[in-house]
């Protein structure tokens, strides 16, 4: 109504205005008549504007999170207390958002704050941006410190975690106090901007069990196999000294007969026999414990499978099983290639000795290689038979094997040297169908 009154009195005196002016009324007429319609436009235009500020204010508001603005739902004109009734629900359902938002937010920050996994956020600027207080106790970090005093833990850590180039990465330091931190950077974007979220936890007690198991298990290995060779020997030697001794007296050349040198010269073959097959342990067991590193440069993953695959062709069997190759023409990835080839070379040849007494027209081995986002696959999967249920546990224990003349180092070394360049090896598959080892290149 306010705006058709106004509206209605504009529209009016600057009919009249228009009107005196062409009648030549008297020109006082005519300025009064002009007044009047300037003060309507004028007052008109107010009335606009302060709704229009009243709307301003309200976006202005909002824009700041502020949602204490009331905007008065009666005016003189229906059509705006309506605008300004939806304007006050829309402020209130804001309200009640935020409210909710700030609740879920101290929600989970009480969580967060109270989780004994360390966790804190990096911005763009390097700096922390929320750190809890697990995470102030583990690295001694607080919020807007720059993570480069991390390098009192480690040089290499602040790099580890500023670099952006993988979405996940996982690492351990120790710290000063002989603490094994477990550090777990991702990435997150939020608003065009990247934020590094970090989980820091303290593992030392758990590397201690895995290690104390691993080497309870290493000495039952070595334990078995040095018995395995030593028990022989020691039994053959004390024979062979009953041979030449009597009543602890050393016997004669006289006394000596044929029977008894041959039986001397046979055991002194399976001391050697076992003495030999010592010595090759013990080597297997100083390669395994003095592995070189790597050195990392771009290669050719394609040209380094094939090279293995014509590596192994030579050995026995090998061209009465077919072969299933599924490897692009090029695949550049920053690896070592000797020591990669080592490991494709050794699975390889355990996929080949896997059909030793089951070679059928159907047997095969197949080689997968495929890259997915910033990692490198590489499957070697045979249908020989499957590895038992209960050893698939212990296949990469070093020098447990199945097989009568392995070493029993292949494995658990291939999972060295991979560990070594940062990337890993598991048993994907093994049932009646197939079985199937899978390494992986970060």
């Amino acid at each position: 109504m306010a705006i058709s009154v106004r509206l209605f009195f504009l529209v009016l005196f600057s009919m009249i205005s228009i009107y005196f002016y062409l009648r030549h009324y008297p020109f006082y007429t005519y300025l009064i008549s002009l007044i009047l319609m300037l003060f309507f436009a004028i007052n008109t235009l107010s009335y606009f504007n302060k709704i229009n500020n009243l709307i301003s204010f309200f976006l202005l508001g909002i824009k700041n999170e502020d949602t204490s603005l009331k905007i008065p739902e009666k005016s003189s004109n229906k059509s705006i207390n309506n605008i300004f009734k939806g304007i006050n629900n829309l402020n209130d359902i804001l309200k009640q958002a935020k409210i909710k938002i700030s609740t879920q937010e101290q929600y989970f920050k009480t969580i967060i704050n109270q989780s004994t996994t360390g966790l804190f956020s990096v911005g763009s600027n390097n700096r922390v941006l929320h750190i809890n207080p697990a995470a102030s106790k583990l690295i001694g970090l607080q919020e807007q410190h720059h993570i480069n005093s991390l390098n009192k833990i480690d040089d290499n850590l602040p790099e580890f975690i500023k670099n952006r180039e993988n979405n996940e990465q996982t690492r351990i330091f120790e710290n000063k106090y002989g603490q094994k931190l477990l550090f777990k950077v991702s990435v997150i974007n939020i608003l065009d901007q990247d934020t590094i979220l970090v989980s820091v936890s303290d593992i030392t007690k758990e590397l201690h069990r895995s290690e104390v198991d691993a080497w309870i298990k290493l000495a039952r290995t070595l334990s078995h196999e040095i018995m395995n060779n030593i028990t022989p020997i020691t039994t053959l030697s004390q024979v062979v000294l009953k041979y030449y001794n009597t009543n602890n007296k050393i016997k004669s050349i006289d006394e000596m007969d044929e029977k008894t040198i041959s039986k001397t010269v046979k055991a002194l073959s399976v001391i050697e026999e076992r003495s030999v097959a010592l010595m090759n342990f013990v080597e297997n067991y100083r390669k395994f414990t003095k592995l070189p590193e790597p050195v990392i440069k771009q290669e050719n993953i394609s040209e380094i499978i094939e090279n293995c695959i014509l590596a192994i062709s030579s050995f026995p069997n090998f061209k009465e099983i077919e072969l299933v190759k599924k490897i692009p023409e090029k695949l550049l990835f920053n690896t070592d290639a000797n020591l990669l080839s080592q490991v494709i070379i050794n699975l390889l040849k355990n996929a080949l000795e896997a059909f030793k007494k089951s070679i059928s027209p159907n047997s095969f081995i197949s080689v997968k290689l495929k890259k997915e986002f910033e990692n490198v696959y590489i499957e070697i999967a045979n249908n020989a038979k499957a590895i038992p249920p209960e050893i698939k546990d212990q296949i990469f224990i070093p020098f447990f094997t199945t097989k009568e003349e392995g070493s029993g180092i292949g494995l658990s070394l291939s999972k060295q040297i991979l560990m070594k360049m940062d990337a890993d090896i598991s048993l994907k598959q093994s049932n009646s169908d197939i079985t199937a080892f899978e390494v992986i290149l970060r």
